[in-house]
């Protein structure tokens, strides 16, 4: 009895280990999975066991033969709570990445979707996509939001660009970019406040793009409105 217990353990050891290592492609089916690896699904960083809350959203709803599926419907979802959505935190908002594609965003912006204590740094403006053929101001996410939402635009050629929020009345709040672009898709990313830092009430808004060709002089303007909930 005593000679089976070691082999026991060990074969228990192997299996665990080769049930890690099976798994472990799963981190290059999401967009930026090498940057948090295991993490990304699981509560200990080196994988296997308990899973965290991207994990069990993922277990439950996104696998299809063993396989994550990623896109849309699980980007936009907030598996840990944090107020970034998982594509957010993943840096492909819209869920368009696919397997075998280029990593989107900034790998160093990347955060845990299943962490509420690892949130994307906020930057003012990242570029998140590459070349694109038109101008374009996406839906904001998330909306409703709280406590800030991701405004996305598009720019065709090289533009003098300008993102603007107003509130309901049509009244000025906040400036969130205002310089020269070249080609590609930007994100700015609004956290409620005015242009002096001021918290606002909750409430329907207003958020604009202005983008004159420096090339053609042509002008592009856009408005679409979003939802702000304390």
């Amino acid at each position: 009895m005593k000679k089976t217990i070691p082999y026991i353990v060990l074969t228990a050891l192997i299996f665990s280990f080769s049930l890690l290592i099976s798994r472990s492609f799963r981190v290059s089916q999401i967009p930026n999975g090498n940057v948090g690896n295991c993490a990304n699904c699981h509560i200990n960083p080196a994988g296997g066991g308990a899973k965290n809350s991207f994990g069990s959203t993922v277990e439950a709803s996104f696998l299809s033969s063993g396989n994550v599926v990623w896109g849309p419907e699980l980007a936009a979802l907030d598996s840990d709570g944090d107020g970034f959505t998982n594509g957010e935190e993943l840096q492909d908002p819209e869920g368009a990445w696919q397997q075998g594609s280029s990593a989107p965003g900034d790998p160093n912006l990347v955060s845990l979707p299943g962490d509420p204590n690892s949130v994307p740094a906020i930057t003012s403006v990242n570029d998140i996509h590459g070349f694109v053929n038109e101008y374009k101001l996406h839906n904001n996410y998330p909306n409703p939001f709280n406590p800030s939402t991701n405004i996305s635009f598009s720019i065709a050629e090289p533009s003098e660009v300008a993102i603007r929020v107003y509130n309901s009345l049509g009244q000025f709040v906040n400036e969130l970019t205002n310089q020269t672009y070249g080609p590609g898709t930007f994100t700015a990313t609004w956290d409620a406040k005015s242009i002096n830092g001021g918290k606002l009430s909750s409430g329907m808004y207003i958020y604009s793009i202005s983008a004159k060709s420096l090339f053609t002089g042509k002008l592009f303007t856009e408005s679409k409105r979003m939802l702000f909930i304390k």
